[in-house]
């Protein structure tokens, strides 16, 4: 694992300590968890206004596209799957076998 700094206010740094406190982990380990979830968030917010299709939010969040659309239906999330998406999710499939 790399190592890098960031400049953090008070404030950021605060929520920091205050969440791994909370969750009894240290604060390493606390942002590398907010980092992945800020990243889930922005990749499926970009999916939510169309700038991603459901293949390629599965790419980004590395995840099988089913549960992709089980988290997404956990959001309130639609997922209409468009023949593109189900042709991938097959040739990926075959591909596999």
């Amino acid at each position: 694992m790399k190592t890098t700094s960031f400049r953090l206010d008070e404030v950021e740094l605060k929520r920091i300590e205050k969440l791994a406190q909370e969750e009894g982990e240290d604060k390493s380990k606390t942002v590398r968890e907010l980092l992945d979830y800020g990243w889930e968030y922005l990749m499926i917010k970009r999916y939510k206004d169309g700038k991603l299709s459901l293949s390629r939010l599965s790419q980004e969040l590395e995840e099988p596209i089913s549960e992709v659309m089980d988290k997404l239906a956990e959001l309130g999330i639609q997922t209409p799957l468009e023949k593109s998406d189900v042709l991938e999710g097959y040739e990926a499939l075959t591909k596999e076998y």
